[in-house]
């Protein structure tokens, strides 16, 4: 009870690209497992899809009292490197910081995957508030639509940035 009373929020230094990993191994042992995650359009295998990508890769937050020998358990866990420490001492994040990045991020930043044929909207640039028909991605960053121009389609390739479906 008394180590509940004084649980506080620990940053952990994880193994590269094993952030989920130490995560689950961590959350087998008690205390509040925080890693903070976001969803982000990527290319993989040359196909535009949504990834979930780790907000601070290699770190995530434990929330756990430290008696009982807990700096022993914690570094000894499949994935984890240690605690993040500042003058030999193990960093304490404050509760406020911990719900604020928490808050920020309940709500995915989802990038939509567009589809050949789909009505989209530019929202930027000479071609502003004019709707278009989207044809396909051309690179990582950019996209070759429709515009209908003097009475025909006119084909254009503009950042992705400065669309959106619509």
């Amino acid at each position: 009870m008394g180590e509940a009373m004084t649980a506080q929020w620990h940053v952990v230094l994880t193994r590269p690209r094993q952030e989920l990993r130490a995560a689950r191994n961590l959350s087998g042992q008690g205390g509040e497992v925080f890693l903070p995650m976001l969803r982000a359009e990527r290319i993989v295998r040359g196909k535009r899809c949504l990834v979930d990508e780790v907000l601070f890769p290699g770190y995530l937050f434990l929330k756990t009292g430290m008696a009982g020998g807990l700096y022993g358990r914690v570094r000894s866990t499949y994935g984890v490197r240690g605690f993040l420490r500042f003058a030999e001492q193990p960093v304490v994040v404050a509760d406020a910081i911990v719900e604020d990045i928490r808050r920020r991020i309940i709500v995915p930043q989802t990038a939509e995957v567009l589809q050949k044929g789909d009505r989209v909207q530019l929202t930027d640039g000479p071609f502003r508030d004019y709707e278009a028909i989207f044809q396909g991605y051309s690179g990582e960053e950019r996209a070759v639509v429709l515009v209908r121009l003097l009475g025909q389609q006119n084909r254009l390739v503009i950042d992705l940035e400065q669309l959106c479906k619509a």
